[in-house]
Order: C-alpha cells, then sequence, then structure tokens
C-alpha cells in the first residue's frame, strides 16, 4: 500500500528527501503524482495538450499557444487525461512548496487556470471532470482563496460544481474518489470494456 503524505507536510526538504525526486529540473513532481493517481483510479493517464481559451471560452488542443498573436488568451495545457466509463478526466498537477514569489505566481496562475475550468464548465456541461492536485506545503497554505473560488465567489455560481471540478491534494482525492466516483464494479466493468 502506497502511502499519501499531506500537502501540509510536504515541504522543500521532504520533496529533496524523497527517492523519485532528482533535482526539480525534470518532471519527477508530476510523475509521482501522475504514478499515485493512476494508483487510485485505476486507469492510465495519457499526455494532454488541451487547454482553455479564455476569449472564446473553448476547449482546444493547442501545442504552442505563444506562437499565436492571441497566445496569452490560452491557459496553460492540461497535464494528463483518463476516460473511464464514457466520462474523460483532465489532470492539473501542481507542488509547490515553500515560500516566495514564484511560488505565489505559480497558484495565482492556476487560480485563474480553474476559473476557466468552472466557467467552461458552467457553459459546456459536458461528460467530464477537472481533477487539480495542489501538493506542496505552499499550496496548503493558500487552500482557502481555492476552497473560496468554489464556494463564495461569484455568487457562488461555482457551488453546483463539486462533482466535477476537484480542487485539493492527493490525501483529499483519494477519499473524494472513494466518495463521489469509486463504485468498485462499475470501475471494473468499464476497465474491463478497454
Amino acid at each position: 500500500m502506497i502511502t499519501i503524505e499531506s500537502s501540509e507536510l510536504q515541504t522543500k526538504k521532504w520533496r529533496k528527501e524523497q527517492e523519485w525526486y532528482v533535482n526539480g529540473k525534470s518532471n519527477e513532481c508530476e510523475i509521482y503524482q501522475r504514478n499515485l493517481l493512476e494508483n487510485i483510479m485505476k486507469c492510465k493517464i495519457q499526455k494532454s495538450k488541451y487547454r482553455f481559451n479564455m476569449e472564446n471560452n473553448s476547449f482546444e488542443q493547442v501545442t504552442c499557444p505563444n506562437t499565436k498573436s492571441n497566445g496569452f488568451e490560452y491557459t496553460e495545457d492540461m497535464d494528463g487525461s483518463c476516460e473511464i466509463g464514457g466520462t474523460k478526466y483532465y489532470f492539473n498537477l501542481k507542488m509547490v512548496c515553500d515560500d516566495g514569489g514564484a511560488q505565489t505566481r505559480t497558484l495565482r496562475e492556476t487560480y485563474h487556470f480553474i476559473i476557466a475550468q468552472c466557467e467552461w464548465m458552467l457553459e459546456k456541461k459536458p461528460d467530464m471532470v477537472f481533477i487539480n492536485i495542489l501538493d506542496g506545503d505552499t499550496s496548503y497554505k493558500h487552500k482557502d482563496k481555492f476552497r473560496y473560488l468554489i464556494n463564495e465567489s461569484r455568487n457562488k455560481k461555482f457551488v453546483s460544481l463539486h462533482d466535477k471540478i476537484f480542487v485539493g491534494d492527493l490525501l483529499e482525492f483519494e477519499s473524494w474518489w472513494k466518495e463521489n466516483y469509486l463504485d468498485e464494479e462499475a470501475l471494473l466493468a468499464a476497465l474491463e470494456d478497454k
């Protein structure tokens, strides 16, 4: 059994002590998170190039948006996707440790990325789920801002998306997945169909 650490305890020092961590210049944090998600969800997560165009509220497969004059209208891309039982799951993976300006900017950009997910989901209502994994102690310190986004912001219009947009760390996701989506028989049947 894999033990998942709360993001509250995932400091820069903790991350450096992990056997999977190399130097932070490769995507080892994302690989670590992806492996745990695959274990929790029992599906293979593929790379994704889908991102939101905030100008026209679309979700498009775009590889290099900054080669276009409207490149800044696009969000970052989703880090991966999988499909289970006809539902498509898209993943945004972050591990933000230690305080500083770069970390705050990363979380602010992530906040705006999640707003784009919410706006698109409200308008299109697809059979899709967005999963935002925010690991690291700095993500933990700013959880309140993401809870505000889903529960209180913009006249509470995103409250209905609780089962369609997840925001939290891997430990919270494991519980959320079991509560909301883990129907063992349906999951096994869906995986056998593949």
